[in-house]
């Protein structure tokens, strides 16, 4: 356990040597947040009505800002390292140590945390900005839920990103997938509107994937749009996704192994 606690420590500090990058990301994210909810004003506005499919704008300014909080929160970096370390050579330092080159990525992912009180700055600030129109929520047993998803939502996108990194055993880049990975679950996540908003069967796809308990569900059951059991439900879902993409890193981990190995990096 001791190795496991001082690569999350030796990460830690990793991370925080990068605030300027830190904080370059930050300023971007406000302002995109800040012209997402002034747009969703102005659209209201000129509709006016004061609810768009079954949001009114208060609703939809806190699901913005709750749905992107989590989202930050629960994202995941890893691909372009483990991309890196395959393209590199630097895997092999890691295949004769007496750790998991898996846990030895979650626990580097786990250290990136350090950038949540960047985070949670970040959501004051806006917070303070939209504060007379936020909704808050302080029933505990739905926040619960939402922090458990929150965990299991993590956890899954460590793995869709650890996942994408493998990818190197075969080809010199992954960005191209990475960016094409996103923008799916930008969509299906919703990010740039609420899932409801969408066709039935693209809602219903959705809650199929992993993507949509990243954001819109949390966000929904934050502004108690859900219920508790719908909240278990894709606890449910998320946990069997944790498995399935486990199984699926097992098999292209052994595969790509045996390729790494024959090429002699």
């Amino acid at each position: 356990m001791h190795k496991y606690l001082a690569l999350i420590r030796a990460n830690w500090q990793r991370a925080l040597t990068y605030r300027s990058t830190i904080l370059g990301y930050r300023v971007g994210e406000i302002a995109e947040m800040l012209f997402i909810l002034v747009l969703w004003t102005s659209v209201y506005s000129a509709s006016g009505e004061n609810v768009l499919r079954g949001f009114t704008l208060r609703e939809m300014i806190t699901y913005f800002l709750i749905g992107n909080l989590f989202n930050m929160v629960v994202r995941s970096f890893a691909s372009e390292r483990i991309a890196n370390d395959i393209k590199h050579g630097r895997l092999s330092t890691y295949l004769v140590r007496p750790i998991s080159y898996l846990a030895a990525n979650f626990m580097r992912q786990f250290a990136s945390l350090a950038t949540l009180i960047s985070v949670i700055t970040q959501l004051i600030l806006i917070t303070l900005f939209f504060l007379p129109v936020i909704i808050f929520n302080t029933d505990a047993l739905y926040l619960g839920i939402i922090a458990l998803m929150a965990i299991f939502a993590f956890v899954i996108e460590f793995m869709i990103s650890y996942l994408v990194g493998l990818i190197a055993f075969w080809t010199d880049e992954t960005d191209g997938i990475s960016s094409s990975i996103d923008r799916i679950k930008r969509i299906f996540s919703g990010g740039l509107f609420p899932i409801s908003f969408l066709p039935e069967v693209f809602a219903q796809i959705s809650f199929l994937l992993p993507f949509g308990y990243s954001l819109f569900v949390p966000a929904q059951l934050y502004l108690k749009k859900m219920d508790i059991s719908t909240g278990l439900y894709g606890i449910f879902v998320q946990a069997v996704w944790i498995v399935i993409l486990y199984g699926i890193i097992a098999f292209v981990w052994k595969r790509g192994l045996k390729r790494y190995e024959s090429v002699g990096i």
